[in-house]
């Protein structure tokens, strides 16, 4: 199969270092407005991932935090359990996600929580997709659509105008949630991506 991983035009955004201890919780949303009649679902992913020097890696399929991996969108396949309001989490509910809303106009959440990562995780990558009546669509299709990280207190930690600054890819990496010497982190990547979401987990695991 190939896939196209493709760097944003540009300069490397710098590292951020933020000096955070263990346990700080991270809340990344979603959000997109059409003006048209299209019907458009743009989701956010998250990976309970180990790092040990050669690039984030996943094992399981419990560390996928994405509602293509719930029962109640992939009864066949998904492996984790949606809450009577919709809501889902990775097993130990370290990584959380919102309801899974298909309305414009709505917002989407994943919250983070390191003081509950299972032992060996270290790397947490975040990724925002969209799609058009089961179809790839790039973010171009949509007139509004960004996302944006905060950490408890509600302050911002980094943020992206899809529509604008992605509007070529289908897929983004938004960033990564790191353990690093001070604790917890959050470094931005802004990598686009032409490709399904399967494209990119091939690329973790």
């Amino acid at each position: 199969m190939l896939t196209l991983a493709l760097e944003k035009p540009g300069e490397t955004t710098p590292k951020l270092r933020l000096s955070l201890s263990k346990g700080e919780r991270f809340h990344v949303t979603v959000g997109w407005r059409c003006g048209h009649t299209h019907i458009h679902d743009v989701d956010v992913h998250a990976l309970e991932a180990r790092n040990a020097g050669a690039g984030a890696k996943v094992s399981r399929l419990e560390s996928i935090l994405s509602t293509y991996n719930t029962k109640l969108m992939n009864p066949q396949g998904g492996v984790l359990v949606n809450n009577s309001d919709g809501s889902f989490a990775t097993p130990e509910g370290a990584v959380t996600h919102s309801p899974d809303v298909r309305e414009q106009g709505s917002e989407e959440t994943i919250t983070i929580d390191g003081s509950r990562l299972p032992e060996g995780v270290n790397e947490i990558p975040i990724f925002v997709t969209i799609h058009s009546n089961g179809e790839a669509e790039t973010f171009d299709e949509i007139e509004q659509a960004g996302i944006t990280i905060a950490d408890d207190a509600g302050k911002e930690l980094g943020a992206y105008q899809l529509s604008s600054e992605f509007k070529e890819f289908n897929v983004v990496q938004f960033g990564s949630i790191i353990l690093g010497e001070q604790g917890w982190e959050y470094a931005p990547v802004g990598r686009g991506f032409v490709g399904t979401f399967n494209d990119v987990l091939a690329q973790f695991s």
